[in-house]
Formats: structure tokens, C-alpha cells, sequence
């Protein structure tokens, strides 16, 4: 559910050979790998033409479900049905949010569509400070609109594109408006109920939460229990639980015109600059185009993508990682396409691993040119070698992600495919750090 900044891109360059007659094998072989270290537990399922071609279950934890909280892919179910209220003439994408909430900011200038496809430059609301620290509380339709008001737009509507759960939010508020049902039951007679989706629903209460998995946090020794965010904070960006099965066959029904026309289809398809169509991401493999979504709620993950050319469905849902599931996702379909991939490596070096990183743990400025902060983190102990990084909020817990040591003084981040050089002064006490992302790189000096 957070902020998007690695956008969900499986872009190589060359032409696909043929399938891989022993593609089952060489991903069992992959999957196998990655939860043996600790880097993967969760789902997998490929159909081609609606048939299921491969399935695997590789979740680590005990009383494991074959359903899980799907994040934002739940924003697919809330495109398809305002897409729907399109052709039944209720909206158009050319609608003005104004027209059911002229409190948000900007809300005379800001579209359907700029909603659809995050060019409305509303504030996203999981950018919260308190966010991780209350996320498991009841919230109400009123607290959720303040949250939406509390941040300044990004941009003038139309003029740039940001990924925010707020537009999705509101579409799904619109819905309910325009249809006097509530999100729910829209969900349950549009799509669950027409596609038979039996292990589909909308989440609402923690009496619900047995039912499915639970998400862990790895801190490089051992898996931690992560608190649930409530579903009265996620609504209609986030709060869908499915299984791979039930995802795969919306998917085959979205692209073979059982919920939403040609025309619909078609929008919903077309993307900005930033990849972002009207309710579907583009995922490119090769020289083929694939249309889905990736999720994030709490520590589970999920990644959906559909190549209509080959009628190739592929849905991976995670409940614990430490490897991106765009990584995983080129690696399946390098293998059922048999396209060289090579495996994540997770040898730390460890002769030359500090034995304490208590050295290390405080707050962080990141500057540009030393002068202007950018951002705040935090650096905190985890298990062995290993440390966490968060958001610093003033002393407020934040949302961690794990670094992994790959020598004495470097520490590299999985999730934001980042890493910290760690900086000292002539007494041996941790200064700052050197953060490099790709070929960009920022110094970080450390103030606590």
C-alpha cells in the first residue's frame, strides 16, 4: 500500500525463445531456493488460456491459508467497477471529484480518469507520520477524508503522476454514493458473485483475520509477526483478501470482455509516463506487454500481471520477503520462457561482518550538497549483523526495512535495492553514511 517508487517493471531486452519444456522443475528449483534462505514464503500460480499450467506453495509459517491480503491489487476490483458505473452512464471519466466532495483540495479541477490513473496529485494518506504506529485502529469515513486534506497535492491535476491510495479511496466513496450500496456489496454483485470467486472478499473487522494468512518481517535471524493494518484504513486501495486461483480468474475475465466492454479495457490499459494506466500497471517482459498491479499491506506482497498476446496469467502473493517480487517474477517467467536469470545472492561476507552494529543504530539526515535535508531515517538493531531502517517520525515507530551486511561498514537494502556506506572519523565513531540507489548517490549525516 505505500508509495510505489520502484514501479512494477519486468523490462528486458531481447527476443523470447521458446517455452521451457521443464519450466515446473526449474521454478520449483527457484522457489525452493529463495524460501530456504529465508527470502520468499508465500504463493504462486501461472494458467495459460484459463488453465493452470503451474501452482506452487511455498509458505514457511504454520496454520498457513491459501488466501492472503492482496494490497493494492485491490485496486483492480475498484477500476472495473467504476468502469462499469461508465457504461451505465452514472459517471464519466471527465466527471469532477468536486461534484461529491468539494472539500478536497483542488477538487474542481481534479477527473475520474486523473483518480484512475494517479494524475490528481492528491496527497496519499499512507504517507502519515503516524501511520505504522496506528495503523491497527478503527477509522472512520471522517478521520479518512482529514487524512486525505491533511498533506499539500503533489502537482496541479493533469500536470505530472503519483502514485496516492488516495484517489482510490475516493473512487471507492464514489461508488457507494452513486450506487447507495456500500464498497462491499458492489464488490460481491459485480464481480465475486459473477465469477464465483469463492475465496474473494472484503475485509472489514479483525474477527476476519483467522481466516487468512499472517505476514512476517524477517529481521536476519528469525521471522517476526507484523501487526495488521485495519481494513477501515485500506477501503477500496487495499483491503481485498483472495487467493492466486481467484486473482488469475479475474484477470482471464477482465481480458476477455466478462466485466468491462472493449472500450473500457482499452482505457483501463492506457498508460501515462509513469506506467500507470486507468486502474492496471504496465508489466513488460521482453518484447511482450503485460497489464496488472503490484500490492503492499503490512509485510505481505503481491504482484499480478496478464500478456493478453499469450493468455499467460502469473500471480505471486506474499505473507514474508526479503527479495522483491519483481525479482522473483522475472525469474519465473525467465524460466518458463528459458531466458538466462541468475539468482539472487545471499553470501555476506561474513570474516569480515562486525560483531556489533551498535555502532551503527541512530538518526540519519540525508542532504543534497550538505546542506538541504531531503529525508530522516532511522537505524536500528535486528537480528545477528543485520539492521532496520525507517522513516524517522519524531520518535515514533516506523515502518522497517531489513539491511543486510555485505561487509564491516556496508549494509544493503533489498527492498529499495539500495546501500549504505557507512562513514567514521579518526576515534572510530560512525559519522554518516553514503546511500547509493543505481548510479545516484546521497550523503547522509548522522545527528543522533
Amino acid at each position: 500500500m505505500k508509495k510505489v517508487y520502484l514501479i512494477f517493471i519486468l523490462n528486458f531486452f531481447g527476443i523470447l525463445s521458446a517455452q521451457n519444456p521443464n519450466y515446473k522443475k526449474s521454478i520449483d528449483s527457484l522457489l525452493n531456493y529463495l524460501q530456504e534462505k529465508n527470502a520468499f514464503s508465500g504463493s504462486v500460480l501461472l494458467q495459460k488460456n484459463g488453465e493452470t499450467i503451474y501452482t506452487g506453495n511455498f509458505n514457511k509459517f504454520p496454520n498457513s491459508s491459501n488466501e492472503y491480503r492482496i494490497g493494492s491489487v485491490t485496486k483492480i476490483f475498484t477500476a472495473i467497477i467504476t468502469f462499469q458505473l461508465i457504461e451505465e452512464g452514472k459517471l464519466s471519466l471527465n466527471s469532477k471529484l468536486n461534484q461529491y466532495f468539494p472539500n478536497i483540495k483542488n477538487s474542481e479541477k481534479i477527473t475520474i480518469g486523473n483518480m484512475l490513473n494517479h494524475t490528481s496529485g492528491i496527497y496519499d494518506y499512507l504517507q502519515w507520520e503516524d501511520y505504522y504506529s496506528k495503523k491497527n485502529k478503527v477509522f472512520s469515513k471522517d478521520e479518512i477524508l482529514k487524512l486525505i486534506n491533511l498533506g499539500k497535492p503533489d502537482f496541479k491535476p493533469g500536470e505530472d503522476s503519483s502514485y496516492s491510495n488516495s484517489n482510490y479511496v475516493l473512487l471507492g466513496y464514489i461508488i457507494e454514493n452513486l450506487t447507495g450500496k456500500s464498497f462491499e456489496e458492489n464488490l460481491k454483485q459485480r464481480i465475486i458473485n459473477q465469477l464465483d470467486l469463492k475465496n474473494t472478499y472484503y475485509e472489514t473487522s479483525e474477527s476476519e483475520y483467522g481466516k487468512r494468512n499472517i505476514s512476517y518481517l524477517y529481521n536476519g535471524e528469525k521471522w517476526l509477526k507484523e501487526t495488521d493494518t485495519h481494513p477501515s484504513f485500506t477501503l477500496s486501495a487495499g483491503a481485498v483478501v483472495s487467493t492466486t486461483e481467484d486473482i488469475t480468474k479475474l484477470m482471464d475475465a477482465l481480458f476477455n470482455g466478462k466485466l468491462v466492454s472493449k472500450n473500457s479495457l482499452a482505457q483501463m490499459e492506457t498508460a501515462n509516463t509513469k506506467a500507470f494506466g486507468y486502474g492496471l500497471q504496465i508489466a513488460p517482459f521482453y518484447e511482450k506487454t503485460g497489464y496488472g498491479h503490484t500490492g503492499r499491506i503490512d509485510e505481505f506482497h503481491s504482484t499480478v500481471s496478464y500478456f493478453p498476446d499469450d493468455k499467460l496469467s502469473l500471480v505471486i502473493f506474499s505473507n514474508g520477503n526479503t527479495v522483491k517480487l519483481n525479482t522473483i517474477a522475472i525469474g519465473i517467467l525467465s524460466k518458463y520462457y528459458r531466458k538466462k536469470y541468475i539468482y539472487p545472492d545471499f553470501s555476506k561476507y561474513e570474516s569480515e561482518i562486525s560483531p556489533s552494529t551498535d555502532k551503527f543504530t541512530g538518526v540519519y539526515n540525508a542532504r543534497l550538497a550538505g546542506v538541504i535535508t531531503v529525508a530522516k531515517f532511522q537505524i536500528s538493531k535486528a537480528g545477528k549483523n543485520h539492521l532496520f531502517l525507517s522513516m524517522y517520525n519524531n520518535g515514533k515507530e516506523g515502518e522497517k526495512r531489513l539491511l543486510i551486511p555485505k561487509n564491516k561498514n556496508i549494509f544493503y537494502s533489498p527492498e529499495n535495492d539500495a546501500e549504505f556506506d557507512f562513514t567514521f572519523n579518526k576515534k572510530g565513531n560512525v559519522t554518516g553514511a553514503k546511500l547509493t540507489q543505481g548510479k545516484q548517490s546521497i550523503n547522509c549525516k548522522k545527528t543522533m
